[in-house]
């Protein structure tokens, strides 16, 4: 009987002839080898005719067996054999034992990641080794220890056969999963970016603060050079006031601050002892203190308050005496209107025959609260200044008492009650925010990277889990001991998905041969990580929460491989007992920064940042400045 791709009358009963026209295939399937002295164009005429014949239907079907003892009608044709040998000749165990044997045979030696990690130096392992291979790993695939990181750390498993049988089973799971997680959270990120650069404008590229002078009319109405320290930002974006006013972290918009309203406090009674300085020819007056008032064209009038007063309040409602006696904040809002400054200027005595004093009422207020910076500083200037130095102009108040700066500084949705900041949000708000494009570049490569690699491991619900619970609990601690320095980006949320990655090396300790290694070679880029993050405008502090908690909740989530039944017992009590912490933690940090306000640690500042110069960590300050420049 004759091989459907022999030619007419070529017999070989000993299969020597399928040996010899394997070798020769494979020979030209390499483009032709010297030691066998096959021709390339020979080679190409037995294909053309074997693939005609092919297509005719005259293929007999490879057998299963791998042990090449076939009878002849079971024999695979050659171009059955081309196609197999194409499918494993980029490994090169796999392309010589095909040269040596005529025929694919699989490697012995594979490592876990390459198809290479289920094998065996035991007689026999290739043979049931190999059908093994489609259910171990195939392109898209992620399976336990492998993936991104595992690349590039060049890990080392231990084989198959060192492992029980139950071990070989979990490891022989593939997982799959989409990164659905991973898209969205990269297309939210890029979005909020565009948003905020068409929104806001770029601020100067640098470490520390640019004066920025101008000379322009102020409100004594003269002209002078003045300047302010504008914030920088080597990130190509917005400045800090700008973060904060989209959504940044910043504790003074999340809670009512004790020591951010004691500021307050404190100036209020500093605004008590002001009074009206006012030109002689009324064309312009302002709130201020009497050192201040030192033109000589002006006049200073004590315990009064420019363009206020009970004769110029022409509501009903504040007619009562009693209303306008005491501390200014106490005094109703009540300013002249411009329809009634004639009538103001006709009286003379009040009821009491007491002369009437005008002339802070009839004056042109030239200055009035304008909130400027990051701590929404008040300070009593004109409208041009204001809008110089980029400050919120409040054109219907006097005092600033009667502003609440803190509200123009957080933006975004106001708060319930007045003066009572509640926007608990920004816990998780900074995650999807960036301070500006090399920000976001960075955290974009990470999300492609590592936090892509894990979704495909983990699923999209398990990785988000990890994801948001590390990137709130960053922006909690970052906000109990850095409070007054606003922050964002995804940053804790990354240390908790690196966290991940140590803890997935932990829990599958036996499957690594050397898994001290593997865990030092992490530790060390977090330690590198770390000691970026001790410049500015870096968070170490957020970098320190999203850890803590992403190694938490790693445990708690992640699949892993159970070696044992009293390992899978023990790792379950892991599991609990990291949950209920995990809890206690976000418990503790939402209390402490609720109620027990206050527990900054200065000394802490050096985890943060170095200051190598005086200015260099100036923005890590936790130091309030005074409210009100008068």
């Amino acid at each position: 009987m004759s091989h459907p791709y022999y030619r007419a009358g070529e017999e070989d009963e000993g299969g020597a002839r399928d040996d010899r026209l394997m070798r020769e295939a494979m020979a030209g399937f390499q483009g032709g080898r010297r030691s066998t002295g096959v021709n390339s164009n020979r080679w190409q005429q037995k294909y053309q005719t074997m693939r005609a014949k092919k297509l005719k239907g005259d293929v007999v079907e490879r057998n299963n067996s791998e042990t090449g003892n076939l009878s002849r009608g079971q024999r695979p044709g050659a171009f059955t054999m081309m196609r197999d040998f194409y499918k494993g000749y980029t490994d090169p165990e796999t392309r010589a034992a095909t040269l040596k044997h005529g025929r694919p045979v699989q490697s012995t030696t594979r490592k876990f990641g390459d198809n290479e990690f289920f094998g065996s130096d035991k007689p026999g392992a290739a043979k049931r080794d190999a059908t093994m291979e489609g259910d171990i790993h195939t392109d898209g695939e992620r399976n336990i220890g492998e993936g991104f990181m595992a690349d590039i750390l060049d890990r080392e498993f231990v084989t198959m056969s060192k492992l029980p049988v139950e071990v070989r089973k979990q490891l022989r799971v593939k997982f799959d999963n989409r990164p659905y997680f991973t898209s969205w959270v990269m297309f939210v990120n890029i979005v909020i970016v565009i948003i905020t650069l068409a929104t806001q404008s770029i601020a100067p590229v640098g470490f520390v603060d640019k004066l920025v002078t101008r000379q322009l009319l102020r409100h004594n109405l003269a002209y002078e050079t003045i300047g302010y320290n504008q914030t920088t930002n080597f990130w190509i974006g917005p400045d800090y006031q700008s973060l904060i006013h989209l959504g940044a972290k910043y504790s003074p918009c999340m809670r009512k601050d004790k020591e951010y309203f004691e500021k307050i406090e404190d100036d209020i009674a500093v605004e008590d002892g002001t009074g009206c300085c006012i030109r002689e020819d009324l064309n312009a007056c302002w709130q201020t203190k009497q050192s201040q008032c030192t033109s000589s064209f002006a006049k200073f009038k004590e315990n009064k308050v420019c363009g206020l007063g009970k004769h110029g309040c022409y509501n009903e409602a504040y007619s009562n005496e009693s209303l306008w006696e005491g501390a200014y904040s106490t005094w109703p809002n009540c300013p002249v209107e411009e329809e009634h400054r004639a009538e103001i200027s006709a009286l003379d005595k009040d009821k009491n025959g007491v002369k009437i004093e005008k002339d802070h009422l009839l004056c042109e207020v030239s200055a009035r609260p304008c909130c400027i910076g990051l701590q929404g500083e008040c300070t009593i200037v004109s409208q041009e200044e204001c809008s110089f130095r980029k400050g919120f102009f409040h054109e219907n108040a006097t005092l600033c008492s009667q502003v609440s700066c803190i509200t123009d500084v957080c933006g975004l949705s106001g708060f319930l009650f007045d003066n009572v900041p509640d926007q608990f949000y920004r816990a998780l708000l900074p995650t999807f925010m960036h301070a500006g494009i090399i920000h976001l570049a960075i955290t974009l490569v990470f999300q492609a990277t590592i936090l892509r690699d894990m979704e495909k491991f983990a699923g999209w619900w398990r990785i988000g889990f990890i994801y948001f619970a590390s990137g709130i609990g960053g922006t909690m601690l970052s906000a109990i001991l850095i409070p007054y320095q606003p922050e964002v980006g995804a940053s804790g949320a990354l240390y908790g998905i690196l966290a991940s990655l140590i803890v997935e090396v932990v829990v599958n300790w036996k499957i690594y041969k050397s898994p001290f290694l593997e865990l030092a070679k992490l530790l060390l880029l977090l330690a590198l990580l770390f000691l970026v993050g001790l410049l500015p405008w870096i968070d170490n502090y957020a970098h320190i929460g999203g850890f803590l908690f992403g190694f938490l909740t790693s445990f708690v989530v992640l699949p892993h491989v159970n070696f044992s039944e009293e390992d899978r017992i023990a790792k379950l009590v892991v599991q609990i007992a990291c949950g209920v912490l995990s809890v206690v933690l976000f418990a503790l940090l939402f209390i402490v920064f609720y109620l027990a306000q206050g527990s900054t640690c200065e000394n802490c500042i050096y985890i943060n940042c170095i200051p190598f110069t005086d200015s260099f960590c100036q923005d890590s300050t936790m130091e309030l400045r005074p409210r009100i420049g008068v």
